[in-house]
């Protein structure tokens, strides 16, 4: 529907999809295209379904964590991952952290910072700016991951362009490589244990 233009009815959609999920974010939880819903969930905050900014960055880590879920699904399909599907979910990621990265700051700050609480405004500002500089790295990791399978990122013009600019502004080796890798999974476990606590606020 949204890409045909048809955005009235899109909203529709994604309003009663965002109510199942007020009922039960776990519904489809073990179904293999679980990432769909982590792409429908961009959609959502695209298109401003919710006003209230707390409720969208809970979203934003709700999708996140669909999108890593299904990545996860994928890569233990057998007897091979689909490789088309593997492009998609990894896209959706990179998008997701490239739209929304402030919304990913709390959550890394609270792991980098959890023994160094901030003590003033200038501290804690010094501490979004160290974070949020990780948040492309994250990203890149993902681009990466894709480069093992299509060297040429299948001649994709947005990722072509982030991971450009990714490389003009950050030096980029092994050792960020495997700092970004474990963020992805300490971001999954995270999100994951705070939907299951119920304190994610979305």
């Amino acid at each position: 529907m949204g890409e045909q233009g048809k955005y009235s009815n899109c909203r529709k959609e994604l309003t009663t999809l965002y109510q199942d999920l007020k009922e039960n974010p776990f519904v489809l939880w073990e179904d293999p295209y679980i990432s769909h819903l982590g792409k429908a969930i961009i959609l959502m905050i695209h298109m401003d379904l919710l006003d209230d900014e707390d409720q969208n960055i809970g979203l934003a880590h709700l999708s996140y964590l669909f999108i890593s879920k299904g990545l996860l699904m994928e890569d233990r399909r057998e007897p091979l991952p689909d490789e088309d599907e593997r492009f998609r979910i990894l896209h959706d990621r990179v998008l997701l952290l490239k739209s929304f990265d402030d919304f990913f700051t709390e959550s890394l700050i609270g792991f980098y910072y959890a023994d160094e609480k901030a003590e003033n405004r200038d501290q804690y500002n010094q501490q979004r700016k160290a974070v949020l500089s990780r948040i492309p790295l994250m990203q890149y990791a993902d681009i990466f991951l894709i480069e093992q399978k299509d060297p040429n990122l299948r001649d994709d013009e947005y990722l072509l362009e982030v991971s450009n600019l990714i490389e003009y502004d950050n030096a980029i080796g092994q050792k960020e490589l495997k700092e970004a890798l474990m963020l992805h999974q300490i971001l999954f476990k995270y999100t994951y244990q705070q939907l299951r606590q119920g304190k994610l606020e979305y």
